[in-house]
């Protein structure tokens, strides 16, 4: 064996050994976890949705994984705005954190509500993503999209909107598990 074959077997036995240490560690050391806002509003105008369509009720996604309440405090000021603006009522006010976890294992957040029930499952593939599925009153919104970390994302319908964001979450808060 040359000299040049014997380093760049050293060097392959460095990478493999290297890539099977990174596979032993935690799942936590991979990502982090994410914090997730959002609110859900209705829009006030009487003429903005008068006709429901045949119903069909939000369907379960797949969850592998615990969501754990926290205090909103991303979308606080855009709450205030909301509930202050004579056309639209704000409804809930939702944070909660979870994993950074591919869809097969991400946690999906149940809204169950008075008036809204639902889905709202946050995920991260090679991208971030978000499926909505929410009944508010008897008007249904389903959504999915992909989202930037740090970023708003409004999702409307004629009778309610959603205001959504997502960011890092840097330590788990000891809140309850949902």
């Amino acid at each position: 064996m040359n000299a040049i074959q014997r380093i760049y077997t050293q060097k392959t036995w460095l990478a493999a050994t290297i890539t099977g240490l990174l596979l032993l560690l935690p799942a936590t050391t991979w990502s982090k976890d994410y914090k997730v806002e959002v609110l859900i509003f209705e829009n006030n105008n009487p003429a903005s949705a008068t006709e429901r369509h045949d119903y069909v009720a939000p369907e379960a996604m797949r969850s592998n994984s615990a969501t754990w309440q926290i205090e909103p405090d991303m979308l606080v000021s855009d709450a205030t705005a909301i509930d202050k603006a004579s056309e639209y009522s704000l409804k809930h006010h939702l944070a909660w954190g979870q994993e950074a976890l591919p869809y097969r294992s991400s946690a999906t957040y149940t809204v169950l509500e008075n008036d809204t029930k639902g889905y709202i499952k946050v995920y991260a593939d090679d991208l971030l993503f978000v499926n909505l599925d929410l009944d508010y009153k008897g008007f249904r919104m389903e959504e999915k999209r992909r989202l930037k970390l740090n970023e708003k994302h409004f999702f409307d319908h004629p009778k309610f909107g959603v205001l959504l964001r997502v960011s890092r979450l840097e330590a788990r808060d000891s809140d309850t598990q949902e």
